[in-house]
């Protein structure tokens, strides 16, 4: 094995974090910047394309410097982002419009257009993958039909992870992984662009982006690039993937069965497989590991993290005070407060479709409840909902997954920001009813990023080094409560009996006030 250095870098959605890699594995600097999300209307999620360029510049430049590596001893660097997003740049590279991300809900009506012209078993034996307002794709279209201006003048779509990429390298592309969510007319087995479906839906094919293998060297840090990260001029640069599958390959998810959730914002549960056999209604995403061969089968939450987030920042300056005086982290304080809370909240149940829900109901209505909330119920126990809410909606997928004929092996790895919290593992275990497995001082996606561009620049043989790396990492294991499991698993089936009961009840609100 040759001597020297990887850099990850995962744009998020709410933040950026980079990381700088020996070739045992080793963190030897990081650094993480946080930046706001932009919700103009109900139902939308922005952020400017240029927040993300500048995210990665900075992180990695700090990461580095912390470091203390050398420029020229970095070999590779990959990046990750969560996924889809709609970025359209022109000829000259530059950004036309916001970047409407994976939670962005706008594109209702363009879903209806698609499911009309092609509809929806034509898209999911050509992509793995339902219509809904989540892929790209759909929200190329919302463009095309809202702002056809800025279409007309479309050089290329890109997601959040291209667009950054674009400003390392200066090259428009993007990588098997993102491409399977920008969906709808991606050929996920043959790995290439369907022209004739994106013409029957009016979209032009020479505006997708070309697409390759995830560890693939696909371009070189400029000039530019180089003095706004740091990194040297020349440095390869592999096409990179998306955040749950930089995550899962941090952490060995990396086999069939092997099945990993992983609590950034979104909560994201996936277990891979080889056969090219795909689950109704639940995402598939090319796996960053052997992206030519491995997929991902996917169950993904709009808001899981988000909303502990949205506790903080709406009605958590109590905590917030409280964790500046002890200098600790607020989240470390509203773990505390939830933890004095019983199992099952004393009946409080949260469905936590706050910004709508992705699998299993793609319902781009749906809306966040409080079921049986009373005036005994405190902070701490509308903390507490919010995991257990989160908990049960990874259980509906894994269940659905299961019925499909999948094969899950009975550990799920958890990794990202809501897997520190020892609460939330243990509320996992109980609801999932299976041990639940954490890397402690595990960064995540960004070490992920750092494998995938060592197997691409050929400082590893393949991705099974991680393996060796993991033995030698304390893990944590949580094993269910059997207690614990019985009540949870009684409020689950009331938990999964009221979404079908408000289903049109949201359409109707709707209705009533226009957001869609």
């Amino acid at each position: 094995m040759a001597a020297g250095y990887l850099v990850g870098c995962d744009i998020g959605t709410g933040g950026t974090k980079s990381v700088v890699i020996d070739l045992n594995g080793r963190v030897l600097g990081t650094h993480y910047v946080e930046y706001p999300l932009l919700t103009p209307r109900p139902g939308w999620a922005e952020h400017h394309p240029d927040t993300y360029w500048h995210a990665v510049a900075d992180t990695i430049k700090k990461a580095l410097e912390r470091s203390k590596v050398a420029p020229a001893d970095v070999l590779g660097v990959g990046l990750s982002a969560m996924s889809p997003a709609c970025i359209l740049v022109d000829k000259d590279l530059n950004p036309l419009q916001r970047s409407h991300i994976w939670m962005d809900r706008r594109g209702t009506e363009e879903s209806k257009q698609i499911a009309a012209a092609l509809g929806e078993q034509a898209v999911f034996e050509r992509s793995g993958n339902p219509i809904d307002p989540y892929y790209a794709a759909v929200k190329m279209l919302w463009e095309k039909n809202n702002r056809p201006e800025l279409y007309d003048k479309t050089y290329k779509l890109l997601t959040a992870k291209d667009y950054p990429l674009m400003k390392l390298t200066g090259k428009c592309l993007t990588d098997y992984s993102n491409a399977s969510l920008i969906g709808i007319a991606f050929d996920i087995v043959r790995k290439r662009w369907d022209e004739a479906m994106l013409k029957e839906i009016g979209l032009d094919a020479a505006k997708f982006p070309d697409v390759h293998p995830c560890d693939e060297v696909v371009g070189y840090v400029t000039k530019e690039a180089a003095q706004a990260t740091g990194l040297l001029e020349g440095t390869p640069v592999v096409a990179g993937t998306v955040d749950c599958n930089a995550a899962w390959v941090s952490t060995g998810i990396l086999n069939d069965g092997e099945n990993s959730i992983t609590l950034g914002t979104a909560g994201v549960w996936g277990v891979v497989h080889e056969a090219p056999t795909f689950a109704k209604g639940m995402i598939t995403i090319v796996h960053a590991a052997d992206s030519t061969t491995k997929y991902s089968t996917v169950g993904a939450l709009v808001c899981a993290g988000a909303l502990i987030r949205y506790y903080r920042d709406t009605f958590g300056q109590v905590e917030t005070d409280a964790a500046g005086k002890l200098q600790i982290s607020p989240y470390d304080m509203m773990n505390l407060e939830a933890e004095k809370v019983p199992p099952g909240s004393d009946g409080l149940i949260v469905l936590p479709y706050f910004m709508g829900e992705r699998t299993p109901m793609w319902d781009p209505l749906a809306r966040g409840v409080m079921f049986g909330a009373s005036l005994y119920h405190g902070r701490g126990h509308y903390i507490r909902a919010f995991m257990e809410g989160v908990s049960y909606g990874i259980k509906q997928n894994i269940e659905i997954a299961k019925q499909a004929g999948l094969r899950i092996d009975p550990l799920v790895t958890m990794v990202e920001g809501g897997a520190n919290s020892r609460l939330w593992r243990g509320i996992m275990a109980d609801v999932l009813g299976v041990k639940t497995k954490h890397v402690k001082d595990s960064l995540g996606a960004p070490v992920g990023d750092a494998i995938v561009a060592g197997v691409g620049v050929g400082a590893f043989r393949d991705y099974g080094i991680v393996l060796d790396w993991l033995g030698s990492n304390q893990t944590e294991q949580h094993a269910p409560n059997e207690a614990n499991r019985m009540l949870y698993e009684k409020l689950y089936r009331l938990y999964e009996s009221l979404y079908p009961k408000l289903r049109d009840d949201f359409v109707q609100l709707s209705e009533i006030t226009g957001y869609r």
